[in-house]
């Protein structure tokens, strides 16, 4: 009965972690009306910056972890990961971002036997290709569709840094709790934001309450959506949790044709569905392996 109650439990997280991303990434495409990349950046890590240590004091638990220069490499390649994103945000739509960067899975697959150890299953190898046919479908030069600009390689660095971030995370969760994680990962945000925070040419500060509301929308759902995710991990499988985070993306896209009137093409529909199956595919095959 106790195992159900945490089955149960988990699934009640893992449904929640999408939506909570989600509204981390809407909230940040939305702040671009009224903020830079680097007052939302700096803004979301220093809200968990202060709060982290607070949680890991109450728990009585090690904040700053072994092995510290990973952790301070997988803080830097986590927090560049999300200011890139932000960045492709404010430069091509919301939906063809977030599809660019659900790359991560084939590039996880791809960079596993280096960092981790953990060669491939053959059968991954045609579904990296699938994810790669949809990204060139989608960025493929057409008359119909805008200029390629900095937006789509930024969405797709992201992507590759947000594979050496679950790669380390991988590495690193066997002797570090999570909230020493997500610490790193607050402490070099800051640090990679702060520099051009003071050095831009508008306002450190928000300006208006609108811009405040953006902050703190960002960094709350950020921390809900890390400690979501977490909770749920400990409860179910991660490749059960990897397969339900892909629904940030339907969600995500959805938002961006419907409210934002973003452009909805075949293209877009068919790469989007190659990369997508090809993401929920490399998150299923590590547990048939086994």
């Amino acid at each position: 009965m106790a195992a159900l109650g945490s089955i149960s439990g988990g699934v009640i997280w893992v449904l929640l972690a999408p939506l909570l991303y989600a509204g981390m990434s809407i909230s940040a495409k939305l702040s671009g009306t009224y903020l830079s990349v680097w007052q939302i950046g700096v803004g979301r890590f220093v809200f968990g910056l202060l709060l982290v240590p607070i949680i890991v004091r109450a728990l009585g638990l090690n904040l700053w972890g072994r092995q510290r220069f990973l952790l301070t490499l997988r803080g830097l390649c986590g927090s560049v990961a999300f200011l890139l994103l932000v960045a492709s945000f404010q430069r091509i739509p919301l939906s063809l971002a977030m599809v660019l960067f659900y790359l991560y899975p084939a590039f996880t697959t791809l960079l596993s036997p280096w960092i981790t150890g953990e060669p491939p299953p053959r059968l991954s190898w045609l579904l990296i290709g699938s994810a790669f046919i949809g990204t060139s479908l989608i960025l493929w030069p057409h008359k119909a569709s805008a200029a390629l600009n900095p937006g789509h390689l930024f969405a797709v660095i992201a992507s590759v840094l947000c594979a050496l971030t679950l790669l380390l995370v991988r590495r690193l969760g066997k002797d570090n709790n999570i909230y020493t994680l997500f610490f790193y990962l607050c402490i070099t945000g800051t640090i990679a934001g702060l520099g051009p925070l003071l050095m831009q040419g508008s306002p450190i500060l928000p300006q208006s309450s609108a811009g405040w509301i953006s902050v703190a929308a960002v960094a709350i759902f950020s921390i809900a959506a890390q400690l979501t995710i977490n909770q749920a991990l400990i409860r179910i499988p991660a490749a059960t949790v990897s397969i339900m985070m892909t629904a940030e993306v339907p969600l995500i896209a959805a938002f961006g044709v419907f409210y934002l009137g973003e452009p909805l093409s075949w293209r877009l529909i068919v790469g989007a569905s190659l990369i997508f199956g090809s993401g929920v595919g490399l998150n299923l095959l590590p547990m048939k392996s086994k």
